[in-house]
């Protein structure tokens, strides 16, 4: 799915960002409670503009006018990479999957990986979960249901996530976050 671990990565939000706080980030994502960067420019856009749309959404009055669109590029410290803990996800299977289910059922940060990468579960995620829930796909943890779970998320699909969960890993392997422009 990809070659190497990226030192230039990108994180787009409605907050601005002096530091990385991991402890900011929600609760049952894909691979714990954390700060999670993007590969490219692109996916990280388009997660910031989901993030104003969610921001705006659940505010009282609707005021665009009260959020705004905040795109980052993070530099990581190639030596520091060197001594982390990473876990890295070379394609969206079945490990991934079941990696997946577990930081998203447990919450917090059920794993004791610095570092985790591999592909981003896609906006349909959470309906799918719930549809394999629900055991529509057959029965809960059967491969079978698993592997038609895969197949509704679009594997194919997915970005590629960074994810830091612990803040001595990030206040140590971030070198550098400064905010960029995105129009």
């Amino acid at each position: 799915m990809f070659p190497e671990i990226k030192t230039t990565l990108y994180h787009g939000t409605v907050s601005e960002i002096m530091s990385v706080d991991v402890n900011a980030g929600r609760s049952r994502k894909d691979f714990g409670k954390g700060f999670y960067m993007a590969v490219t420019q692109k996916q990280a856009i388009g997660m910031m503009h989901k993030k104003y749309r969610e921001a705006v959404r659940r505010s009282a009055n609707k005021n665009t006018a009260a959020f705004r669109e905040y795109l980052y590029e993070i530099e990581l410290d190639p030596q520091i990479l060197g001594n982390l803990s990473i876990k890295i996800f070379q394609n969206a299977d079945i490990e991934w999957l079941d990696f997946i289910l577990m930081c998203r059922y447990k919450g917090g940060m059920p794993h004791d990986y610095d570092m985790v990468i591999g592909a981003t579960a896609d906006d349909d995620t959470a309906l799918c979960l719930k549809v394999y829930e629900e055991g529509a796909y057959g029965e809960k943890g059967s491969i079978q249901a698993k592997r038609i779970l895969l197949q509704n998320l679009e594997v194919e699909n997915l970005g590629i996530q960074y994810y830091i969960g612990k803040q001595e890993v990030a206040d140590t392997v971030i070198k550098s976050i400064r905010e960029i422009d995105w129009r």
